[in-house]
């Protein structure tokens, strides 16, 4: 071979290896991409399914009782409570349902319900620590000041006795205020449901027991 045909061979060769190395590159790249993409696990922006709720009255070994009920597909969710909860005309695509406080109206409840794979696929830290991230990077970043797992210990409040991750967190709301929400993911079947309350950071702390009681209070039934 002489030395021309030589050149011309090395700098093929070097093309090929190149290229090779390339596209293994680009898709190893794009691999470690994809499973960062989707462990990005911030709250999805699309509307969440909307829940309807009502009082109702029960009857329970006594006087006749006012209940919440909320109903999303066939879950029916009973709490006790003797009107405390306000129905609002307000809609945010983060709720599929959304209450009021009779007596703070900055003070809400809300639920929202999530289908397989629309966001966190377990609560356990490959799915939750980015979701955790999410909300230091958001803009006002929020402080989390308190999270738990109950795979780690049980503590209040308890939902249908299912595991939960809770997580708080605070941020400006104007006015010199700072509010404050509380977040209980849970699992029921295969879906997931997070229960919420938000408002003043000095109404969701003075409220935290009676919040606590009435998740722990609430029962579930399912079926058509």
């Amino acid at each position: 071979m002489n030395c021309h045909n030589l050149i011309s061979y090395n700098i093929a060769l070097s093309v090929i290896v190149f290229t090779e190395v390339a596209s293994f590159d680009e898709v190893f790249g794009q691999t470690i991409l994809e499973k960062s993409e989707q462990l990005i696990a911030t709250w999805p922006k699309e509307p969440r399914p909307r829940m309807t709720g009502k009082y109702i009255e029960v009857r329970e070994d006594g006087p006749i009782e006012k209940r919440l009920r909320i109903d999303s597909g066939n879950h029916r969710f009973i709490f006790e409570d003797k009107r405390h909860w306000v129905f609002t005309k307000s809609r945010t695509p983060r709720y599929s349902i959304i209450l009021q406080d009779r007596k703070i109206p900055e003070l809400s409840f809300g639920m929202s319900r999530f289908g397989p794979g629309e966001f966190l696929e377990s609560l356990q830290d490959e799915y939750w620590l980015p979701y955790v991230a999410s909300l230091e990077a958001d803009i006002p970043a929020k402080t989390v000041t308190y999270e738990h797992y109950t795979v780690d210990s049980r503590e209040r409040p308890y939902v249908l006795k299912n595991w939960t991750r809770k997580i708080e967190y605070e941020y400006p709301m104007g006015d010199g205020k700072i509010g404050k929400t509380r977040e209980i993911f849970t699992f029921i079947d295969s879906d997931l449901f997070v229960f919420i309350f938000s408002g003043p950071k000095s109404s969701i702390e003075s409220l935290r027991s009676s919040h606590d009681i009435f998740l722990t209070r609430m029962n579930l039934y399912s079926g058509s």
